[in-house]
């Protein structure tokens, strides 16, 4: 049987919240994640397969900006 996860042992173990994926092609590309504890956007422009590990451009989001993403 699979194992299930929650949310405070993800977070336990290094990961991080996920607010809105707003762009998706092979992974995410665009969205709002957290980010040591703190909303921000990040986006990828990096749509060929190569090799390369994915680099994200990220920048701080408020709260506000939060809660317009979700209810969106």
């Amino acid at each position: 049987m699979a194992e299930t996860w929650n949310e405070e042992q993800l977070i336990a173990d290094g990961f991080e919240r996920v607010h809105t994926e707003l762009e998706w092609y092979d992974g995410p590309r665009a969205g709002l994640a957290d980010i040591d504890g703190k909303p921000h956007y990040f986006e990828n422009h990096q749509y060929d397969h190569a090799d390369e590990a994915d680099e994200y451009q990220v920048w701080p989001a408020s709260e506000a900006a939060v809660e317009l993403e979700r209810e969106q």
